[in-house]
């Protein structure tokens, strides 16, 4: 049974007494790659490239940010400890939203240099990242053999699995009642149902239900019991999902079944990961389409099935549509250079706390980071309800220019360590807790602090703490105490 307490933790443990270098163990073929990679960057940038002047600054800005990326990398001395982990979430990021994209812009000659900008505001971001988890490894790792002993432990007792189910369907029912509520019609119909004036606050609270589906996965896997409870439990999660035309559901459930699986039964190669995730494009690109003519319909997914079936193209083209966030950063900065988007001076960390007060009761609330830009970006998509993802980098660059982005990398670096000792942990509690935020940081790099993720976590985070103490007081759950 794979354990995957994380980085160096494979390799033969190093005296503490020395500094952070003699507690980082690097991936070699990694770290070879990013040497390779800088120093064909900085030829290039000594040489040139010919021509046009700019495709020279693309082509070391993009190397510098691979080069960085492939460092990152390094980090982790086994590939089945870099898998699934956050650093991978976020280097898939960097590939698809920033790597492949800036190729696409460069292929139509949408190169300028604020977009080479925006790149380097990436390799600064992602320097930070990779400087200040390696930091939080290595001191968490020194001051392991010192930790105090957990004095207790939540498990699901033998049988409480029906229970638990009980109040799952019952969460998931609620959410399919919800959903009809709303009226129907497509995506943007319903968010403006469901996300508005408040009623985001009760449309959220099905969604709390998915820690207890988290919990009958990690019991299943870890414990090898409760399969068929498990699977009764997805069942309705599926049915929820595809009655609500959820992409993000099915994704995420793909994927926490593929980690646990990965962790508690046996390693999973890049090679397979990246099979399962060609159907996931396929599902993502489907469902949007679905989405945009009528969420639970079944004649939109027979409709948006048969479009793609007639032209397979499509599948690519809108895949690569939802890749908008490179060229939204470049729309940002520019307006922020001519002064239509203001400096925040910090102002959206603050308001990301503040975000729970609903507008109706503070009618001046300042607007979530991706809502203040997409509202001088894209006017009319604002109008019509859509947020364009313009990533914590644009908006640590509003808060505090560099600094700004610094902090913000800094700050994702430090928690994304912080979230894989709780994994780490193999206890019910931290590591729910941890899967329900599985693909940190990607949401949290797309829509900044200020944010509906943001808001979310803490409002979940809130009704799960009062979830737990009821799976308690029901006996769903109970406490294994130890000696200290």
């Amino acid at each position: 049974m794979p354990h995957l307490e994380h980085t160096a933790a494979d390799a033969p443990r190093l005296p503490v007494h020395g500094g952070l270098a003699h507690r980082v163990i690097l991936h070699g073929a990694s770290l070879l790659l990013a040497s390779v990679l800088l120093v064909a960057t900085m030829l290039t940038q000594i040489v040139g490239l010919g021509g046009d002047p700019i495709d020279t600054d693309l082509a070391v800005a993009l190397g510098a940010l691979c080069s960085t990326m492939f460092a990152v990398r390094a980090l982790y001395s086994r590939a089945e400890r870099f898998l699934f982990s956050p650093t991978f979430w976020l280097l898939v990021t960097f590939l698809f939203y920033f790597v492949l994209k800036a190729l696409d812009m460069a292929g139509k000659d949408s190169v300028t240099p604020t977009l080479i900008k925006a790149l380097w505001l990436c390799t600064l971001f992602l320097i930070t990242y990779g400087g200040v988890y390696a930091w939080t490894d290595a001191s968490l790792r020194a001051r392991e053999p010192a930790r105090a002993l957990v004095r207790f432990e939540a498990e699901i007792p033998r049988g409480a699995e029906w229970t638990l189910l009980v109040i799952y369907a019952g969460f998931k029912l609620l959410g399919i009642v919800l959903l009809a509520s709303a009226g129907g019609g497509d995506a943007l119909e319903v968010a403006a149902a469901t996300q508005n004036t408040g009623a985001a606050y009760l449309y959220r609270i099905p969604a709390v239900g998915n820690v207890v589906l988290l919990a009958l996965l990690f019991n299943a896997f870890k414990n090898n019991r409760g399969w068929t409870v498990m699977a009764l439990a997805l069942a309705a999660y599926l049915v929820e999902a595809v009655l609500s035309t959820s992409r993000l559901s099915l994704v995420m459930v793909v994927l926490w079944t593929a980690f646990l699986y990965h962790r508690y039964r046996h390693p999973i190669s890049l090679g397979r990961v990246a099979l399962i995730g060609v159907p996931l494009v396929l599902v993502v690109v489907m469902f949007g389409y679905a989405r945009n003519i009528e969420v639970g319909s079944a004649a939109a997914y027979v409709e948006a099935a048969s479009a793609l079936a007639q032209e397979p193209t499509l599948v690519s083209d809108l895949f690569l549509q939802r890749l908008d966030m490179l060229p939204e950063m470049v729309i940002a900065l520019d307006l922020h250079q001519a002064g239509v988007l203001p400096d925040l001076h910090g102002g959206s960390y603050a308001y990301a706390f503040m975000h729970s007060i609903p507008r109706s009761l503070w009618e001046g609330k300042p607007l979530l980071t991706a809502a203040l830009v997409t509202s001088q970006t894209h006017p009319g998509a604002f109008a019509d309800g859509v947020n364009i993802f313009p990533s914590i980098i644009v908006e640590g660059y509003l808060n505090l220019a560099l600094a700004g982005v610094i902090l913000s990398g800094a700050l994702v670096g430090f928690f994304s360590r912080q979230l894989e000792r709780a994994i780490a942990a193999d206890r019910l509690v931290p590591s729910v807790w941890a899967l329900s935020m599985f693909t940190f940081p990607m949401a949290l790099f797309n829509e900044g602090v200020h944010s509906n993720f943001t808001g979310a976590l803490l409002y979940t985070t809130a009704l799960n703490a009062v979830l737990y103490q009821i799976l308690l007081f029901f006996g769903a759950l109970k406490r294994r105490r130890f000696s200290p």
